[in-house]
């Protein structure tokens, strides 16, 4: 009875470290800049595999050179020196594949329990060392796979209860976010670099329409705010 207790209380101990580390992993997204993004990632990924005991932790999204195919873009492995392995294809996985796509979460405490369809995946599994393991399917907005946060042991085999799971679920979600927006920042940034040096090369200005307001505002480089006439001002579409 008071072994039972202990455990208890040690199981407790470790869900409550692991929700204030959750806790500290969301905030320091929250406004977390494009250039830090994958910084951010790394070092939540080293937090998790410690807190949890997890041996690898990657990030896997769709390859830029197979629109089928995973690279693990983030990737944390408690064995230093453990290089992720290459492009995971549909031909080596076509089990994981098919749930993912489905949008279906994965957990496989051991590979003896996956069914006789995934046996492909399994001998896979074992070439690699793997004895467990977790894969969350990542999306934007509730839309197509874009990529997938994958937990695997190599050490022992381990159980994903379901209250870790969804929380672990909204660690892929946190790390979708953050690429998504230093994705669209980083595109941003390039389209207005572009912009710039059409205008330096072109002399060109740009008028910008507040429709709120019924107001043009211009947008000019120095050397045509320098040719205006003083005084001059944006047109009003005030009626």
């Amino acid at each position: 009875m008071q072994e039972s207790i202990e455990t208890m209380h040690t199981e407790l101990e470790q869900r409550l470290r692991f929700e204030t580390l959750l806790a500290e992993i969301s905030s320091r997204f929250v406004n977390v800049p494009a250039t830090e993004v994958d910084r951010e990632i790394e070092d939540a990924q080293r937090r998790i595999c410690e807190s949890l005991d997890i041996d690898i932790l990657a990030v896997w999204q769709l390859s830029n050179e197979d629109p089928v195919a995973l690279t693990a873009t983030h990737y944390y492995s408690v064995q230093q020196g453990l290089q992720p392995p290459g492009l995971l294809k549909e031909e080596d996985f076509p089990w994981f594949v098919k749930q993912l796509q489905a949008g279906r979460i994965v957990a496989v405490s051991s590979l003896e329990e996956m069914p006789s369809e995934a046996a492909h995946d399994r001998e896979v599994c074992r070439q690699l060392g793997v004895k467990s393991n977790l894969s969350i399917p990542l999306s934007a907005g509730g839309g197509p796979l874009i990529g997938v946060l994958g937990l695997n042991t190599t050490r022992a085999e381990r159980d994903w209860p379901n209250a870790l799971v969804n929380q672990l679920q909204l660690i892929g979600q946190i790390f979708t976010n953050a690429l998504a927006r230093k994705s669209f920042e980083l595109a941003l940034r390039e389209s207005e670099e572009r912009l710039s040096v059409a205008t330096d090369s072109g002399d060109m200005g740009l008028w910008v329409l507040a429709v709120a307001h019924k107001l043009l505002s211009a947008w000019v480089d120095e050397e045509i705010a320098e040719l205006e006439p003083p005084g001059q001002q944006a047109p009003s579409l005030e009626k």
